[in-house]
């Protein structure tokens, strides 16, 4: 008797993962969806040969392609081993919520990088570190969480500073605590990149912000005024979320009386940056939520619209 090839997924055309209901599920997460989709497009996959290159149990697939089982999924560790097990490309692995497989942050290492690090000369350590691919950006993230900060706005901002970081793969400086150190620990819960075992903390405010091309700042108290106004005077350019309150909501105050401040964005931008400078006392969790996405969508615009033409 022959037995059936078992099928291929690096076979899998980038075509499928562009499809309209492929992408519609990896959104949302829907399992089901997908599986359907896989197996009425490639007519020697079995249910059988999913469950074993996913690692799940054959009832488990049929149940999920009969939809008698829920078929959105949370479990990024259920998530994680469809997308390792059917070779999704990075575009697809992004739309179900999971870091791209060559992501590449310096702020991130595996143990065997970090015990390899160690036994490198410092300046050899530091070209390591800032030769990553070229043209990334790297921004500092700096802010933390003390009276005056709102905490759902930081929330927010955690969540969605994460999801900016993972797509545009974004280098980040931040420091061993605050609200830069909570965007990488989001990105270890809820993206896993491979190989993710620790963040690279960085001591000394100046060294946080000395390389960053732009310095975000969200809630924060004291110490975060400090790296702030250091920032200003090495003409970093100061991104501050004043809605999240606290030294973000003074140091927009500051870049709004001193134009020189905001000189390197457009006025359409200034505009954007204007509306999320404030919360209203009724603002409710999707009215807070829209206005992060705004602040964040306007930092992936000036990054990566720097140098072309303003309008």
């Amino acid at each position: 008797m022959t037995r059936r090839k078992v099928f291929d997924p690096n076979a899998v055309p980038i075509s499928f993962w562009r499809g309209n209901d492929v992408q519609t599920a990896l959104a949302r997460r829907d399992i089901g969806a997908l599986f359907r989709s896989y197996l009425a497009a490639f007519d020697d996959c079995t249910q059988t040969q999913l469950a074993l290159l996913t690692e799940h149990d054959r009832s488990d697939v049929s149940n999920w392609v009969r939809g008698a089982r829920h078929g959105q999924v949370s479990d990024i560790g259920v998530l994680t081993r469809i997308a390792e097990g059917l070779r999704l490309p990075d575009t697809a692995r992004m739309l179900m919520g999971l870091a791209p497989a060559d992501a590449l942050m310096s702020s991130i290492r595996d143990e065997r990088e970090m015990a390899d690090s160690a036994r490198m000369p410092a300046d050899q350590e530091r070209r390591r570190l800032d030769g990553s691919e070229p043209g990334s950006t790297r921004i500092a993230i700096c802010g933390s969480r003390t009276s005056g900060v709102h905490d759902s706005v930081v929330d927010a901002a955690v969540r969605a500073l994460a999801r900016l970081v993972m797509v545009r793969r974004l280098r980040v400086n931040h420091g061993p605590v605050g609200v830069g150190i909570e965007v990488m620990t989001h990105i270890a819960d809820h993206y896993q990149p491979p190989g993710l075992r620790g963040a690279v903390a960085i001591f000394g405010r100046r060294n946080v912000i000395s390389d960053a091309e732009y310095v975000v700042v969200v809630g924060g108290g004291s110490g975060t005024r400090a790296e702030a106004d250091l920032a200003i005077a090495l003409g970093k350019r100061v991104l501050p979320y004043g809605a999240s309150g606290g030294t973000a909501r003074a140091m927009f105050q500051q870049v709004r009386r001193h134009p020189p401040l905001t000189s390197w964005i457009s006025s359409d931008q200034l505009a954007k940056l204007d509306s999320c400078a404030s919360l209203d006392s009724g603002a409710s969790t999707m009215d807070i939520e829209q206005m992060t996405d705004d602040f964040v969508e306007l930092l992936d615009n000036v990054v990566h619209t720097e140098g072309e033409p303003r309008v």
